[in-house]
């Protein structure tokens, strides 16, 4: 199953760009979104957007380990 996979992928890599994880399981970036947010909304994957000047440049995706939070804004 690819919700599966792409979280073995970030427990290998830790963060990971989403551009990174589209090319490498052959989704659309959108598709890696829908997928990862099952993970986001468990708390087990937070999503982060970077950013220079308030213009967005990329978006990268971490596995949360240990004792932490995900929170969104």
């Amino acid at each position: 199953m690819i919700l599966q996979e792409l979280k073995a992928y970030l427990e290998q890599h830790g963060t990971s760009e989403r551009a990174v994880l589209a090319n490498h399981f052959g989704l659309s970036e959108d598709g890696v979104d829908a997928m990862l947010q099952v993970w986001i909304n468990k708390g087990k994957v937070s999503r982060m957007h970077d950013t220079i000047k308030g213009i967005e440049k990329g978006v990268r995706y971490t596995l949360n380990q240990g004792i932490s939070l995900n929170v969104q804004m």
